[in-house]
């Protein structure tokens, strides 16, 4: 019986150890597959923030091409039939997206997006309520200027995104 003891023992020892190395595997597995889901997460991340780049460089273009109508090449020809308060509206909707998106972004874009936006505030109004041709051409030109001044700080960014994407 004593015999029997023994062999009983010392098999449940390698089967213990064999149990052990197993788990052992598993987990060097489990960690791998982890490290792999975090590396697809943080690249689903930068293709998500490179997309929203992209939004906002497609935006800022599309606002700059809006508001040309009544920037710094406007005449008083140009300018007849043109609602500038539709434009002052769509200037409006491109600053709250600027700001929405401004989070999502590194620290300094985020300040240039923000004080772009509360600068463009005053022009919106003086845009929208413009009457005369000169009120008009002023108002038109500082919000093109502003946009356009910003336009190198969003195609920078978009750049620096798809690099990034590049080289993943």
């Amino acid at each position: 019986m004593e015999f029997m003891e023994k062999w009983l023992s010392i098999f449940g020892a390698v089967a213990s150890i064999g149990g052990a190395l197993w788990a052992l595997y598993e987990a060097r597995q489990a960690s791998k597959s982890a490290s792999k889901a975090e590396i697809a997460r943080d690249e689903l991340i930068e293709r998500r923030k490179m997309v929203e780049v992209s939004k906002v460089h497609t935006e800022t273009d599309r606002i700059l091409k809006t508001v040309s109508t009544v920037g710094p090449s406007c005449n008083r020809s140009l300018l007849q039939g043109v609602s500038c308060a539709s434009i002052a509206k769509e200037v409006e909707e491109y600053s709250r997206f600027i700001n929405e998106q401004s989070s999502h972004f590194s620290d300094s874009f985020e300040n240039k997006a923000k004080k772009m936006c509360d600068d463009l505030n005053e022009n919106i109004e003086a845009l929208s309520e413009a009457k005369s041709f000169d009120e008009k051409k002023k108002a038109g030109k500082s919000i093109y200027y502003r946009i356009n001044t910003f336009m190198p700080t969003v195609k920078a960014l978009s750049d620096e995104k798809k690099e990034r994407a590049i080289k993943s």
